[in-house]
């Protein structure tokens, strides 16, 4: 089968222009548009859980214009308390000028909280935890250990159009991961470039659900992991919109 690669701004216009794609033609979407991004985890601070459902965030101050959600949305929503933003493809920093911005965490009954966020030219991916106390709640924040860690294992994710089997997506976006029926919170595993990454944090034998947070979605895949190296197939209908 021919495969076609292109990222996603060249392959939507030949959508539009060139028609419906022929069968034998593998169309492969690049999510890699937005080059400087910033994985947000917002958490209760007291509790470590996830901020509740009705937290909002909003990109303020001076280079608000400039903050763009993962998939090139301008609205940012958290889910489960996580979005990534970054800074719009025709902005960049440089190592003379980095760029500032500020997200501002809303939420019924916990005290506001604004966190500022630097972007450099040396760092293209970064994590950004922001804890919320409720209104009142001088206890200090919880401190969770970081995971153990194991040998390494490749993970090659390949995103899926549920109603365009001839579209292929290579998605650059942060991981996350549990233990699968287990009641812990989502923790980071890393950044997949292309569909790729490469983490120490799994252990084998044990099962694992794995979460990407997509244009204001979430999707999820499970695994068990028993061997160096695994092939996965995730939904993202969000990069389907074309």
């Amino acid at each position: 089968m021919k495969v076609i690669r292109w990222n996603i701004l060249v392959l939507i216009s030949c959508i539009l222009s060139c028609g419906k794609p022929t069968e034998n033609i593998k169309i492969v979407v690049d999510t890699d548009i937005i080059k400087y991004t910033a994985l947000i985890q917002v958490t209760d601070a007291q509790t470590g859980n996830p901020a509740p459902a009705n937290a909002s965030i909003a990109a303020v101050g001076v280079n608000a214009a400039n903050v763009y959600e993962i998939s090139g949305k301008k609205e940012i929503k958290l889910v489960q308390g996580m979005v990534t933003i970054g800074l719009q493809p025709n902005i960049a920093p440089t190592s003379q000028n980095p760029i500032d911005i500020a997200v501002e965490i809303t939420a019924p009954g916990y005290t506001t909280q604004r966190k500022n966020i630097t972007f450099t030219s040396s760092i293209r991916q970064q994590t950004v935890p922001i804890g919320i106390s409720k209104v009142g709640n001088t206890a200090p924040p919880i401190v969770i250990p970081p995971p153990p860690v194991y040998q390494n294992v490749s993970l090659n994710f390949t995103g899926r159009c549920p109603n365009r089997p001839d579209i292929e997506i290579r998605p650059s976006v942060y991981v996350s991961f549990k233990k699968s029926g287990s009641t812990d919170n989502y923790r980071y595993l890393g950044y997949m470039d292309k569909g790729n990454i490469t983490t120490d944090l799994l252990a084998l034998g044990e099962t694992y659900n794995f979460q990407i947070v997509y244009g204001g979605e979430s999707y999820t895949v499970t695994q068990k992991i028993e061997q160096t190296s695994y092939n996965l197939t995730i939904d993202m209908t969000a990069a389907c919109n074309f």
